[in-house]
This record gives structure tokens, C-alpha cells and sequence, in this order.
């Protein structure tokens, strides 16, 4: 369940939103539309590659850390 931090436009101010609940993201004209599950719409600033990118690095870390504790990776120096 990572949470990812994004930039509201229409009140401002930031929102932590759980990426499991993105059902997509769509650009119009210049804003990003995020459809969430139970259908809450936000209209944010990150550009939809912005937002895949956060949650990408979001799961590499949580695998990474998955692997360094379950001891199948060595941990690093």
C-alpha cells in the first residue's frame, strides 16, 4: 500500500493517495486527472509520468527492502 504525495489545483495544498486505489490518470490540457476507487477525482499538478515514476520507485524500494530482509540479497557494505 504505498502512498504517494501529489498537488491538488483546485483548493491547493497536498494529498497522500494509496496508488493501490488509482484506477487511472488522464491529461486535459494542462492538468492531470487521478480517478480513484470509490470514485473520488482529484486534479493535481504531476504530469501522469511524474506519478508513475513515484510509484515505480515506490515498489522498487519495497522490494529491495523485502529482499535485504528475507536475507536473499546481501546487504550492501
Amino acid at each position: 500500500m504505498p502512498l504517494i504525495k501529489l498537488n491538488r489545483i483546485n483548493r491547493g495544498g497536498a494529498i497522500l493517495v494509496n496508488s493501490d486505489h488509482i484506477v487511472y490518470i488522464e491529461t486535459e490540457g494542462k492538468s492531470t486527472t487521478v480517478l480513484l476507487a470509490q470514485n473520488l477525482l482529484y486534479a493535481v499538478e504531476e504530469s501522469p509520468d511524474a506519478i508513475a515514476e513515484k510509484i515505480e520507485q515506490l515498489e522498487t524500494a519495497r522490494i529491495k527492502n523485502a529482499l535485504l530482509e528475507s536475507g536473499i540479497a546481501p546487504r550492501p557494505g
